[in-house]
């Protein structure tokens, strides 16, 4: 299992490949820290990501026009405790997919007054508490961030699932947290890619990802 979550677009193959170690290194925004153990967390579903992208020259609001020249940050699951990425990177796409029982979190935040913004996800199982989520919404408060959330993802014909998603829901709500969607749809064949990423000083949570063809 590689602790590398970093990826890049491939538009001529419609696939996305994880960077090695070292370009994974380079990335970094603090290269000299040591690297977040994810022994415990699947892979990002990259062939399954790759297959949902469409073709077109622009994209909507809820749609990410992939860049091969960006790294995407992607987390897969981890079964006992929320998965997730973040960063504060302009046009950096923060993704997970393979949505089926389990759904994603964005989180995002902002500072008007200086631009900076701070965009996550977290890939939550049914079994996962709330808590990761909640304290990092914390943090961004404490930091003077404005912060907002987006869910999607899970299974209306699952009980644990509509329950976990629920209790997340309340729990945002319960933070003063606006909910820009909440999208819990049929399993993993309806759910897509969630993705959320920085953008003028703002935070935009994605659930279809749009290829700009060959280059």
């Amino acid at each position: 299992m590689t602790n590398v979550q970093r990826y890049r677009f491939n538009a001529a193959l419609t696939c996305f490949t994880r960077h090695d170690e070292a370009t994974n290194q380079q990335l970094r925004n603090h290269p000299g820290n040591p690297q977040k153990d994810r022994s415990t967390e699947t892979d990002f579903p990259a062939r399954l990501a790759a297959r949902r992208v469409q073709t077109g020259a622009s994209a909507g609001p809820r749609q990410f026009l992939l860049n091969p020249q960006k790294e995407i940050k992607a987390v897969g699951y981890a079964p006992n405790r929320v998965a997730t990425t973040g960063t504060s990177k302009p046009g950096v796409l923060c993704a997970t997919d393979g949505l089926d029982l389990c759904f994603a979190v964005g989180v995002g935040g902002k500072k008007p007054s200086t631009g900076e913004a701070k965009a996550r996800v977290f890939h939550v199982m049914p079994n996962n508490m709330p808590l990761p989520v909640a304290q990092y919404v914390n943090k961004l408060t404490d930091q003077g961030y404005e912060v907002k959330a987006a869910i999607h993802g899970g299974d209306t014909g699952s009980t644990a699932s509509v329950n976990a998603v629920n209790r997340m829901s309340r729990m945002l709500q319960g933070l003063d947290v606006p909910i820009e969607f909440n999208d819990t749809a049929g399993g993993s064949s309806r759910n897509g890619t969630f993705g959320a990423v920085v953008e003028d000083g703002d935070v935009r949570f994605v659930t279809q990802l749009v290829s700009p063809g060959r280059r």
